[in-house]
């Protein structure tokens, strides 16, 4: 049975929807994505000029970022695919990028529905239910920007079984999360978005069969970088905030 908006799960993000509270949406591209899109994408820097080898992307959790249509935009990714479980938030992004074409499928093969337009496959459904017939293949890289942070800890386990489904061998993820470091027990365990300091992300992926290497390649003090963040999180409980970007490899 398809995952409704209306679920348990999914009632408090269609709640944020419909009352545009959707402070984790990013108007630009996400810097970290910038910083080290490198590591998911050859001849990131020339914009793909030099690539024989397109790759493809899936964006979990994806809601109407801009970064989809960034590389569905870029030449050296042959297609992007996102998934959300609320339908306004794809609806939102068909409508914002007109330049990808992005419209409804009419007839779905499965439990999902699927928008499709230049490069780009939108997903509404259960993240948890994808597998590589409904993905239309597997993935060279994932780009996870907002989506383990997104989800209940319990489901932590099994989201990683989902990302080992759909990254092909030899594939990469990064992985942006964030880390309420220090706090009250309260502040520091709420969420989401939820904690995940380097220590979690190395216990979920690192005792993987099928991962090769978890390589933490930034951290960011997020009170330093927003003021408005501090503000809020200190607000909460919490006395220091940061994000860690991660890179890790499967095994070929």
């Amino acid at each position: 049975m398809p995952l409704e908006e209306g679920s348990e799960r999914l009632s408090p993000w269609l709640r944020r929807w419909d009352n545009n509270k959707i402070g984790f949406h990013k108007q630009e591209v996400h810097e970290n994505l910038l910083q080290h899109g490198a590591t998911i994408i050859p001849s990131f820097a020339d914009g793909g000029e030099t690539c024989s080898d397109p790759v493809r992307v899936f964006v979990p959790l994806c809601g109407k970022s801009v970064d989809m249509a960034f590389l569905a935009q870029h030449k050296s990714v042959s297609d992007v695919v996102g998934i959300d479980g609320i339908r306004k938030a794809l609806e939102e992004f068909a409508e914002e990028q007109p330049e990808l074409e992005v419209k409804p499928v009419e007839d779905s093969p499965d439990a999902f529905e699927r928008l499709q337009g230049k490069k780009t496959t939108l997903l509404k459904g259960d993240l948890f239910a994808m597998d590589v017939d409904a993905a239309g293949g597997r993935f060279d890289s994932i780009w996870d920007r907002a989506s383990l942070v997104a989800i209940a800890p319990s489901l932590r386990e099994d989201y990683v079984q989902v990302m080992k489904k759909l990254l092909k061998p030899g594939g990469t993820i990064l992985l942006a999360t964030l880390e309420r470091r220090t706090g009250s027990d309260e502040g520091i365990k709420a969420g989401p978005p939820f904690s995940i300091p380097e220590k979690e992300v190395r216990r979920l992926y690192e005792a993987q069969d099928w991962v090769d290497s978890v390589s933490l390649v930034e951290e960011i003090d997020e009170f330093a970088k927003d003021p408005n963040s501090k503000e809020r999180y200190t607000s909460m409980g919490v006395t220091s905030f940061f994000e860690l970007v991660f890179v890790i490899k499967a095994k070929d």
